[in-house]
């Protein structure tokens, strides 16, 4: 494989990573929205049901936010591996490139953990709390 064909399969994997994203933040605004309309007269079961599709919709964006990190560090590997010298390839290896194969995991980026914390507080408080 060339540098070239490294740098579309990123560009193919950024795309669709980032549609994906757009598909997670749409379907957590509807979370939001169905939480802002819970009243205290709504049964339990709504508010567990709610629970648990925003727990979904968090695991999903931790995912996306995973494997946007997977897909870097595996492009910087594969340039590391052909053994890529051009100025981008070199900057690109030394800002994402890890020690050995690239592994996924769900907290990769401690700054899209501590946000996708943020959104659990909020979206859970809003549930949860009295209205």
């Amino acid at each position: 494989m060339e540098e070239f064909q490294l740098w579309s399969v990123l560009n193919s994997g950024l795309i669709s990573n980032a549609i994906y994203q757009a598909g997670i933040f749409f379907i957590l605004w509807v979370a939001f929205r169905a939480a802002n309309q819970l009243t205290n007269e709504d049964p339990m079961l709504n508010k567990i049901l709610l629970s648990l599709f925003s727990a979904g919709i968090i695991f999903n964006g931790l995912t996306v936010s995973a494997i946007l990190s997977l897909v870097l560090q595996n492009t910087a590997y594969g340039l590391s591996e052909i053994g890529a010298v051009s100025v981008g390839a070199t900057s690109f290896i030394s800002t994402w490139g890890v020690e050995g194969v690239p592994e996924m995991s769900l907290i990769s980026n401690p700054i899209m953990a501590g946000w996708w914390l943020v959104v659990a507080i909020m979206l859970f408080g809003r549930i949860w709390q009295k209205k």
